[in-house]
């Protein structure tokens, strides 16, 4: 008895189907490609035009029969903010850091040592090392010889980063007049799409996503005023010198997750070590800046990024550490909206099961 074949059913139709995904994959591979270079402009003017949009929308109604007017307008302002936050304050500040090392040079080491030597516990040890560093004139050549190359390069990376930076606030800006044109089509699709794919809640979805976004931003402001003010006032009472423009400098820092410490720090060891004050000035501003200025970033942005997304405030805080460790400083605003939506899709499988 001959044994029956099995039919081939439909071999063409298996390669039309083979055919296509391989041509669907290589079309996502070199989407992927061309708009990488795109990706971190494309995520900026997304979070500018989310946390503007009741500005562009005001704009928009004083001049209704004109929305591209609005849209350039209001992108021409954002930038003039940027600029102004990013250029004028780092110029000074590296003007006063001058002055500053002008005023290092000059200074008399045994005066410095003798300061170091009053601090409690560590005070004696790090002036026996610095002590033996000073003497030794090879061990300290040796020393500059050994980090001459790190600094180099990190002023290379230094100035490439700035230009870096310049490139990518130009593409944002660009990017946010665009979506203030076309926003509202925009979400009008992604809705469309969401309910395609079976969410029942897609409105609710876009709307949080926006939400989340809007208070990361507002919360950034509201806790950079919070910590240049409180570290302006350790800066007056430790009595740094320009307490005001530190504490705008820390308030532009503080923009940046876990940004103050870059200069309260630097500014208690100055004086700590070459200000000629007691160094209980310099250890107290250094704990004001630990306890109250730092505390209030990991506090405070919690808080309201919390009660804008209605979730528990230590999966933000654990949303915003994650983001920002995985994505830089756009993690602020990404970690807490992929944890909030997390959470919601959660619930609502919870609740349909």
């Amino acid at each position: 008895m001959a044994m029956e074949r099995l039919p081939i059913e439909h071999p063409t139709r298996i390669s039309a189907i083979v055919l296509t995904t391989a041509l669907l994959l290589g079309l996502h591979v070199l989407l992927a490609v061309v708009v990488r270079p795109f990706i971190t402009p494309l995520l900026w003017s997304m979070v500018l035009a989310i946390a503007t949009w009741p500005l562009y929308v005001r704009a928009r109604s004083l001049v209704p029969h004109r929305p591209l007017v609005a849209a350039i307008s209001l992108s021409l302002v954002l930038g003039a903010v940027l600029l102004a936050i990013a250029i004028p304050l780092p110029l000074e500040l590296a003007g006063e850091l001058h002055q500053l090392g002008s005023n290092l040079s000059g200074l008399n080491i045994e005066t410095t040592l003798l300061s170091l030597h009053q601090v409690p516990v560590l005070g004696p040890m790090l002036t026996e090392q610095l002590t033996a560093l000073l003497h030794d004139e090879q061990g300290l050549r040796s020393l500059l010889a050994s980090h001459q190359a790190e600094l180099v390069r990190f002023a290379t990376q230094a100035a490439r980063g700035v230009i870096d930076t310049v490139s990518v606030t130009i593409m944002a800006l660009a990017g946010c007049c665009i979506l203030y044109l076309h926003g509202e089509a925009v979400i009008a699709e992604a809705t469309a799409i969401m309910r395609r794919l079976g969410s029942q809640r897609s409105e609710y979805l876009v709307g949080y996503i926006g939400a989340t976004v809007r208070g990361a931003a507002y919360s950034v402001i509201a806790t950079a005023i919070a910590q240049g003010t409180l570290a302006g006032i350790g800066y007056s009472i430790a009595g740094a010198p320009l307490p005001l423009l530190l504490a705008l400098c820390t308030m532009v820092l503080s923009l940046i997750p876990f940004g103050a410490p870059f200069l309260y720090v630097p500014i208690s060891a100055y004086l700590i070590f070459g200000s000629g004050l007691p160094w209980y000035h310099g250890v107290g501003l250094l704990v004001w800046g630990i306890v109250v200025v730092s505390t209030v970033d990991n506090f405070l942005r919690s808080v309201l990024i919390s009660q804008a997304t209605q979730v528990s405030p230590v999966l933000v805080f654990i949303g915003v550490v994650g983001g920002v460790l995985s994505f830089g400083l756009l993690g602020v605003f990404i970690g807490p909206a992929i944890i909030g939506i997390a959470t919601t899709l959660w619930r609502d499988f919870a609740e349909g099961a």
